[in-house]
C-alpha cells in the first residue's frame, strides 16, 4: 500500500526566502484518479460536535472503502479556531493533509500562495450550481469541489409588519424606505444593521453594493470602492440609521442577538442573517422573503469546498476522495447533517413546502461570494472601521470610502 509523504522544507527556511506554501510542500504526485490507491488525510471541521461528526465521518470512509478498497481515508475532524495558522504551519512543515476544507476566501488566499492543486476533471461538476462553481474558480480554474452552501435572503417577522399596518414584506430598497416611517411611528424599526468594527461585511456591507450596482472590484480585478454604487449603498445605510429606522446603538456597538432590538421583537426585517437562525426569536412568525433589489438583486451566501493540497503526494487518491463526496447522494447526507444546503441540484436533499428551508433554497442562485481577491479578509479590516466612522457621522460616506480605498490599497500593494 502506498504511503503519503510530503518534501520537508522548514518553516524559517519559507519564511526567510519568501518562497510560497507550494514550494514548503511541493510535490510533482498526478492528480489522475486512475489506479489509486495508497492513504489520504482529509481535514474537515465541526459541523456538529466531536462525537457526531467523528461517527459521521465512519459511516462516510466505510461506504468510500467499498468502492475504493486500496485507498485508506483519515478524516481529521479540528477545531474552527485558528484553522488557518495551524494549516499554514502544517503546510510549511511538510505534513498538511492531502485534502482540505475551505471557504472562498481561504481558498483564494492559498491559491495565491501557490498551495493549491488544481480540481481534475476526473472530479464531476455535472448538476452544480453556477454560483457555487464561480465561488471556488479563479483565473478560470476550479480549485474546489463544493460540498455546501448557504444563503442569507431577507426575514421579515410578521409580527411587527402587523402591529405597524404593513400588509406586504418590503421588494426593493425604495420599499424598505417606504414601510419605515409607519414602523418607527409604533416604536419599531424596519431593519438592523450592523456597522461594528467586527462586522463580516461580506454579509452587512457588499450585499448592499452588489445590489446597488457595484462591487468591491470591477471586472478588471481594480479597486472599486470609491465607485458611485458603494458611496449609494453606504449613503442608504446611514440614512436608516439617522432617521431612527434602525436601532443607532446597535448599529455600532456589538450586541448579543438574544439581547437585540430583533429579540424584543422591534424589527420588522433582517438582511444580515439566515432565517433558520431566527427560530427562537422569531419562531412560526418568520417569513422569508427574496433579497432586496436596487438595480440588482444578490445576497451573500457561503460555499464550502473540499481542495486538494499542491503538497499531497497523493493527489490521485484525493480525487477519488472528492468525487466520491461530491455524488448527490453523499452531498445530500453531508448537509443533512450539517444543516447546510446542496450546491448541486441533483443532490436529494428535499424540504417539505413552506418551511424556512424550502423558502431559502429559493434564492441560492441569487448568492454570490464576492470577487476572487486573496487578501479579502485583510481588506474588510481596513474598510469596516470606514463604514462605522460614516453612520456614526464622523466622515461622509464618500469620505470614509475614500479613506478605506486609500487602506485597501496599502494592502494590496504588499
Amino acid at each position: 500500500m502506498m504511503s503519503k509523504r510530503w518534501s520537508i522544507v522548514p518553516l524559517f527556511v519559507c519564511l526567510l526566502t519568501g518562497a510560497s506554501l507550494a514550494a514548503c510542500g511541493s510535490d510533482d504526485g498526478s492528480a489522475d484518479g486512475e489506479g489509486a490507491g495508497g492513504s489520504i488525510t482529509v481535514r474537515v471541521y465541526p459541523l456538529k460536535d466531536d462525537a457526531a461528526d467523528k461517527a459521521f465521518w465512519a459511516t462516510q470512509i466505510e461506504a468510500f472503502k467499498k468502492v475504493n478498497p486500496d485507498i485508506a481515508v483519515t478524516v481529521d475532524v479540528q477545531p474552527w479556531k485558528d484553522r488557518e495558522t495551524t494549516l499554514v504551519t502544517q503546510i510549511t512543515g511538510g505534513n498538511a493533509p492531502d485534502v482540505a476544507y475551505m471557504v472562498p476566501d481561504e481558498l483564494r488566499a492559498m491559491q495565491a500562495k501557490g498551495a493549491l492543486e488544481p480540481i481534475p476533471d476526473s472530479v464531476s461538476t455535472e448538476g452544480y450550481r453556477p454560483s457555487a462553481l464561480s465561488a471556488v474558480t479563479v483565473d478560470a480554474q476550479l480549485y474546489g469541489a463544493p460540498i455546501l452552501m448557504s444563503v442569507i435572503p431577507g426575514t421579515c417577522d410578521k409580527k411587527v409588519l402587523t402591529q405597524a399596518g404593513v400588509t406586504t414584506p418590503p421588494a426593493t430598497w425604495e420599499d424598505l424606505m417606504a414601510m419605515a416611517p409607519k414602523l418607527k411611528a409604533k416604536g419599531l424599526y424596519a431593519t438592523q444593521v450592523d456597522a461594528t468594527n467586527a462586522a463580516a461585511l461580506n454579509t452587512t456591507f457588499y450585499p448592499w453594493v452588489w445590489q446597488a450596482g457595484g462591487d468591491i472590484f470591477d471586472k478588471s480585478g481594480e479597486l472599486s470602492l470609491k465607485s458611485s454604487e458603494a458611496v449609494e449603498a453606504l449613503t442608504f445605510l446611514t440614512d436608516l440609521v439617522d432617521k431612527g429606522y434602525a436601532p443607532k446603538s446597535e448599529a455600532t456597538t456589538a450586541v448579543p442577538l438574544e439581547q437585540s432590538a430583533i429579540a424584543k421583537r422591534q424589527v420588522a426585517c433582517e438582511f444580515q442573517i439566515e432565517p433558520t437562525l431566527l427560530t427562537e426569536q422569531w419562531g412560526d412568525d418568520r417569513v422569508v422573503i427574496p433579497p432586496l433589489k436596487n438595480k440588482e438583486q444578490k445576497t451573500y451566501g457561503t460555499v464550502g469546498s473540499y481542495t486538494i493540497l499542491k503538497g499531497s503526494k497523493n493527489k490521485a487518491a484525493a480525487a477519488e476522495w472528492l468525487s466520491f463526496v461530491t455524488t448527490p447522494e453523499v452531498m445530500a447526507a453531508v448537509d443533512k447533517f450539517g444543516g447546510y444546503f446542496a450546491p448541486k441540484t441533483t443532490a436529494p436533499l428535499e424540504y417539505a413546502p413552506g418551511t424556512v428551508e424550502a423558502e431559502s433554497a429559493k434564492y441560492l442562485d441569487m448568492t454570490y461570494t464576492g470577487p476572487a481577491v486573496a487578501k479579502a479578509r485583510e481588506i474588510q479590516a481596513v474598510v469596516a472601521p470606514e463604514v462605522q466612522a460614516a453612520v456614526l457621522g464622523e466622515k461622509t460616506p464618500e469620505q470614509a470610502l475614500d479613506d478605506a480605498a486609500g487602506a485597501a490599497q496599502q494592502i494590496l500593494s504588499k
